[in-house]
């Protein structure tokens, strides 16, 4: 297969704190890539990192037929970049005073060039997969978390993106809700869409992933296919982790 990104020797600081250390990563198109972790490894950074939400001071990223080189970035280049990936946050980030409709064509008008009815058009397919189009006229404070996360699912579906990146995608979500929003997210996978996941719910990286990434301190302390990673870590870190995580959602 095809790589459809390739990040190489990413760094990042907050002040005199190396959060990214040197890290690497190839995505292969249509993978499933889920990022493991302890909260504070630098699992969400290096998620903005990938769309310029947090700017690197080194290192070199393409997604499909764009480079850059974080050293020296100019405005276009930031845009041609956030033009290949859309993000899902933990947050959900919509518009509260748009509805559920404009929420996912608001992008696709102003920061696509879409004809508003073409915008609409896109949007209704969008909610519909996800199971948000009898919505459509609704306002985010009139929907429970779960759906709000799958309206913003859907907006990130829209341009049909080369990859989604999702930020923890059910962490603010209460626990009943969890389960709708990692069912939507697994249907995604199946549609050979590109992602690549930061999350804590270890079973369903385990069930979806191509490939897992286990971050600690801010590097990359292995990755391989879900087998290798949750059955056959090489890494006492991984090991430890592992196990108080899965222990944790069996308990």
């Amino acid at each position: 297969m095809s790589l459809v990104l390739r990040a190489e020797h990413i760094r990042k600081s907050f002040g005199n704190v190396e959060v990214l250390k040197d890290i690497n990563l190839s995505v292969e198109k249509g993978s499933v890539v889920s990022i493991l972790g302890p909260s504070g490894t630098g699992k969400t950074t290096f998620l903005r990192c990938l769309n310029y939400l947090e700017k690197p001071e080194a290192g070199k990223l393409t997604i499909s037929d764009v480079s850059v080189d974080f050293s020296h970035i100019s405005k276009k280049d930031i845009q041609n970049l956030r033009r290949k990936s859309t993000m899902v946050f933990q947050q959900f980030n919509l518009f509260r005073n748009k509805t559920v409709l404009e929420n996912v064509t608001e992008g696709l008008i102003y920061g696509y060039g879409k004809p508003k009815k073409e915008a609409v058009e896109i949007a209704m397919k969008e909610l519909e997969r996800v199971h948000m189009a009898d919505y459509a006229k609704m306002y985010p404070s009139e929907l429970s978390g779960g759906m709000q996360q799958r309206v913003g699912i859907a907006r990130a579906l829209a341009p049909r993106p080369d990859v989604i990146l999702f930020d923890e995608p059910t962490s603010a979500l209460d626990p009943e809700l969890v389960g709708e929003v990692l069912d939507t997210i697994a249907s995604v996978a199946t549609l050979g869409i590109t992602m690549i996941i930061v999350t804590h719910e270890m079973h369903f990286a385990q069930e979806v992933s191509s490939k897992v990434v286990f971050m600690s301190h801010g590097e990359v302390v292995e990755e391989g296919s879900p087998d290798e990673i949750f059955v056959h870590p090489k890494e006492e870190k991984t090991r430890q982790f592992l196990q108080r995580m899965l222990k944790r959602e069996e308990g």
